[in-house]
């Protein structure tokens, strides 16, 4: 597990601020990844995006509509047998 970058800071004992700290180790490369180090559990997935949910509930919602015409049709077919 990755530390976080407040972690590192702190590790440092730097006697500037925590966002003069960041810049300079962003600029030294040191922090080039920056958006893992603000995930303090260290994992480097990102949160889906809303684009992607609006995708995926899309195809739920096809499957469910899917699925309703289908039992809608068996409910007919069985109702006139």
């Amino acid at each position: 597990m990755s530390l976080s970058a407040n972690r590192k800071y702190k590790e440092s004992g730097s006697n500037v601020s925590f966002k003069e700290w960041l810049k300079e180790e962003q600029q030294k490369g040191e922090l080039a990844d920056h958006e893992t180090m603000f995930n303090a559990d260290g994992l480097d997935e990102k949160p889906p995006t809303i684009k992607k949910a609006k995708k995926n509930m899309f195809a739920i919602n096809m499957i469910g509509v899917v699925a309703l015409g289908c039992l809608v049709y068996g409910l007919s077919q069985t109702s006139e047998a």
